[in-house]
């Protein structure tokens, strides 16, 4: 008999440890001014290697009225901009600047599409790969 209340007691301190309520983290939404580097990364299939493109990047976010890449967009980055959507592990750009359909794939990179990335304090970190191409923006808010 004291071996099966001392069971019950364990399967009920599990169950009200288990029903407790945990606390939520409050999403934090990126807005601001961020500088920073874009790197694309590209796997050549026949060759195997891999070619390197880099540019500095300045990104507004808005929650109102979206994101817009600035800075030198001539060669490497495109000039996107549009809305973008947060959850806590994705974000999802969507680009205004170009025809609705398929991304583009060769030419400049554009911001859109969904990203994996981390956003604390002033540091905010975006990665998107796919088989052959990484796309990696390393951001800092800035005044």
């Amino acid at each position: 008999m004291k071996k099966n209340l001392f069971g019950l007691l364990i399967i009920l301190s599990v169950i009200v440890v288990g029903c407790a309520k945990e606390q939520e983290v409050p999403l934090e939404i990126p807005t601001g001014k961020f500088s920073g580097s874009f790197t694309r990364l590209h796997l050549d299939t026949k060759t195997l290697k891999i070619d390197t493109l880099k540019a500095d990047l300045v990104i507004t976010f808005s929650a109102t009225t979206g994101y817009a890449v600035l800075s030198d967009t001539t060669t490497v980055h495109a000039g996107s901009k549009g809305g973008y959507i947060v959850d806590p592990l994705y974000i999802q750009f969507g680009d205004n600047t170009i025809p609705p359909g398929p991304i583009p794939t060769t030419g400049k990179t554009r911001l859109a599409g969904i990203y994996q990335y981390y956003y604390k304090d002033n540091v905010f970190k975006l990665a998107k790969s796919n088989d052959t191409l990484d796309f990696y923006y390393d951001l800092i808010r800035v005044p």
